[in-house]
């Protein structure tokens, strides 16, 4: 007796036997013969074994990644010069942090287009893990209002990781400037309009700044820079008389009689430095403007880098040591998810935007 056997074949289009141009297939010995005869019907069976093979490959290299991440050395791009507030927060936190991923972090600047620059480079850096950059207001929430073109989508081209610190400014004022209060300072510029300057080193410095004149009825003249740092070495030197900036970084020059602080732009006292008012109690009423800092990476990558990333910023900022250098610096360590970081900025985006539309600031 002979056994009759179906081909079947599951990768097959179906087809009636009534359209079929040969006879039905279960009319047929199914012999090697046949399979020659015939071989797209089971070509495809054949290579069954090896896609299934390939398949718990690619869904197993996901967890193998996951185990070896970081692979090599992680590139954290702070968009800035050397020696600014920035550079400074980046430097202290990512000595830990290569602790924590057991891997060096390398701090590299890139400054330049008030942050354009360095943004755009991890934008289009691979989206590994490897390569992430340390994020501000100014580049995600204040530029996309300022500038008619972009390299980059604040949104789009990121996943936002963490967030690190909460930062508000402080109005540093050279000491040949005869105003020891915000009051003093506000009648001096209204007595002189377009004769007081103030630095602008970085963008979120320079809308506070944009605020605080449209504010008080002032006409205070701008003179741009490429990064806090050289903005401060101009303001200690009276090439300029004022800057609105981040603490971090000035808090020795106050201490040492260089610079006067004159208020804090935040909604309470910066920790940092208690006995300097903030602007709304020196007179400048519901005056608040901050920068949110944080790490960003390039869009599309992978979830198990972000979240690494996460943990590991999180437990950093926890340290004892690390709390107590930043908020020395007037940065406020802040920490959440990826999606809580990610809100913050969007409603950031959207205050920005409403700040700007207030104080007739036109895109360029």
């Amino acid at each position: 007796m002979h056994m009759w056997i179906w081909p079947w074949n599951p990768f097959a289009t179906p087809r009636s036997s009534r359209w079929c141009r040969d006879p039905a297939p279960d009319r047929r010995f199914v012999t090697d013969a046949f399979r020659a005869a015939q071989p797209g019907r089971y070509r495809h069976a054949r290579k069954l074994p090896a896609i299934l093979a390939a398949s718990a490959l690619g869904l197993a290299a996901p967890v193998g990644l996951s185990q070896t991440y970081p692979g090599k050395p992680v590139r954290l791009v702070v968009p800035f010069a050397a020696g600014g507030t920035t550079d400074v927060v980046a430097r202290l936190l990512s000595q830990k942090f290569a602790e924590r991923l057991e891997q060096p972090v390398i701090v590299e600047n890139r400054p330049g287009g008030d942050t354009i620059i360095g943004a755009e480079a991890v934008a289009k850096a691979a989206p590994d893990g490897h390569t992430i950059l340390l994020t501000t207001s100014s580049t995600i929430a204040i530029l996309p209002h300022t500038r008619k073109q972009l390299p980059y989508d604040p949104f789009k081209s990121f996943v936002h990781v963490a967030q690190i610190a909460y930062i508000q400014f402080v109005l540093a004022v050279n000491p040949s400037v005869p105003a020891a209060s915000v009051a003093e300072l506000i009648a001096l510029a209204r007595s002189q309009p377009g004769r007081l300057t103030y630095a602008r080193g970085s963008e979120s410095g320079h809308i506070t700044a944009e605020m605080f004149k449209a504010a008080t009825g002032t006409d205070i003249v701008h003179v741009q820079y490429k990064g806090s740092a050289l903005a401060t070495t101009d303001l200690l030197s009276g090439h300029v008389d004022m800057m609105f900036t981040a603490i971090a970084g000035v808090v020795p020059y106050f201490t040492a009689k260089r610079l006067k602080p004159l208020a804090v732009s935040g909604e309470r006292r910066s920790p940092a430095l208690p006995d300097v008012p903030t602007l709304s109690e020196a007179g400048v009423k519901d005056f608040e403007a901050s920068s949110l800092w944080g790490i960003s990476a390039p869009a599309a990558t992978p979830v198990f880098a972000v979240k690494k990333l996460n943990e590991e910023i999180g437990a950093v900022l926890q340290m004892p040591d690390i709390v107590e250098k930043m908020l020395a610096q007037g940065a406020e360590p802040r920490h959440g998810t990826p999606e809580q970081f990610t809100a913050l900025l969007r409603a950031d985006w959207e205050k920005q935007r409403g700040v700007l539309q207030r104080i007739g600031f036109k895109a360029e």
